[in-house]
């Protein structure tokens, strides 16, 4: 690989690691300033998810207008400038709007990130490659983001903190702009130019299912995003609830979480893919199920944590290796149409997961864990039985 080319492709992780780290950060730092009331925080998180679910309809329509290269340098300017704003006018609302506004550029970052991706190279190795390091990098934001808007407001007074990761976020615009001119340039004297698709672009779901082999592949994952959703949430009355455990425990336990999401893509990926992308992702979901049934019937904290690990683990692996299967999947010229419909059914999943555990009852949470354990174990079987042979050439127009 291009000496040049390879420090473009580290310096774009890097500037995409503070998209990853801004969503989470931002939301910490206004829960924290949001922190005496439930409700209020309750309403931030979930305006976060429909801004999410709101980019579907959006992100093609602007991935088409200004291509997948400007568009990622443009999140992080729009979303510095929101994150200067509710600084400024420090305001439960406009934390409530800003919080939704993020969750809708944020979906949109990684929609164009997807779009990118393949669009340089039709090499399969290289895309799983590049994938999976930007998958991890995305899920460092779990773990980061958190802990940066923690010590931004404890060491910022008022408003300073919002403001100092505004800044964090505005360098990374320009950083990223740069680096995909370096990458376009090798593509360009290599004889690579990417092509863009001359179609209105829209969100179309009708097409993105009846993709060859798409519907097989994605699926199991919608399925277990929604199940993992329910976990989400579980996860703390189980800990904190039902088996009594400190606040600092549970700490312990979503750190092991979050360390498995990032260590999963680039550390085991590749072992799960051997039998294909969308096989690999339905093998990591059995395990995912496995995962939360040994949650639901351990008391021990180092067990659990064990579990929550390996659930991590098999998650990141899932999400990594479906968005492969994607990338290689969909033509070239549906990409800009189609990914943002997968980002939107993902999104949805989430939405959906959430609100279906909001209907358990905190007295039957161990009993539900065993459920949603031993059904994403069968759809991670079935996924496996009907993805064995799911394996699609990658689509290159141009690459």
């Amino acid at each position: 690989m291009n000496i040049r080319l390879r420090w473009a492709l580290v310096f774009i992780c890097i500037s995409l690691s503070f998209g990853s780290f801004a969503d989470e950060a931002a939301q910490v730092t206004f829960a924290l300033r949001l922190a005496d009331h439930t409700s209020s925080v309750s309403l931030l998180l979930a305006a976060g998810l429909v801004g999410g679910i709101l980019s579907g309809p959006i992100a093609p329509t602007i991935l088409q207008r200004i291509g997948p290269r400007k568009t990622i340098p443009a999140v992080f300017l729009v979303q510095s400038l929101l994150i200067a704003v509710a600084s400024l006018a420090n305001q439960f609302w406009s934390y409530v709007v800003v919080s939704m506004a993020l969750g809708t550029t944020g979906s949109l970052l990684w929609a164009a990130i997807m779009v990118a991706i393949p669009s340089y190279t039709n090499d399969e190795r290289y895309i799983d490659r590049v994938n999976r390091i930007t998958q991890s990098v995305r899920n460092m934001g779990y773990v980061g983001g958190p802990a940066l808007g923690g010590l931004l407001y404890g060491m910022a007074e008022r408003s300073r903190g919002l403001l100092s990761l505004a800044l964090l976020v505005l360098l990374a615009a320009p950083a990223t702009a740069l680096c995909f001119k370096v990458l376009e340039s090798f593509n360009q004297a290599s004889g690579q130019a990417p092509s863009r698709e001359k179609s209105k672009g829209r969100l179309d779901l009708p097409d993105f299912f009846r993709t060859a082999g798409v519907i097989r592949a994605v699926a199991p994952l919608l399925a277990t995003v929604v199940l993992t959703s329910m976990l989400n949430v579980l996860l703390i009355f189980r800990v904190r609830t039902e088996l009594q455990f400190s606040a600092e425990i549970y700490g312990f336990v979503i750190s092991a979480l979050s360390v498995g999401l990032i260590v999963g893509p680039v550390g085991f990926a590749g072992m799960f893919a051997k039998l294909g992308d969308a096989a690999g992702a339905s093998i990591a979901a059995g395990v995912i199920g496995f995962g939360i049934v040994w949650l639901a019937s351990s008391d021990v904290v180092w067990t659990i944590m064990c579990a929550t690990f390996l659930i991590g683990s098999a998650n990141g692996i899932q999400n990594a290796l479906t968005a492969s299967f994607m990338m290689k999947a969909i033509d070239p010229k549906r990409r800009i149409n189609l990914m943002p419909a997968y980002i939107f059914c993902i999104q949805t999943s989430v939405f959906l997961g959430f609100v279906i555990a909001g209907m358990v009852s905190t007295a039957h949470v161990t009993t539900a864990l065993a459920v949603v354990g031993i059904a994403t174990a069968i759809i991670g079987a079935c996924g496996f039985v009907l993805n064995i042979k799911n394996r699609p050439n990658l689509l290159t127009e141009g690459a």
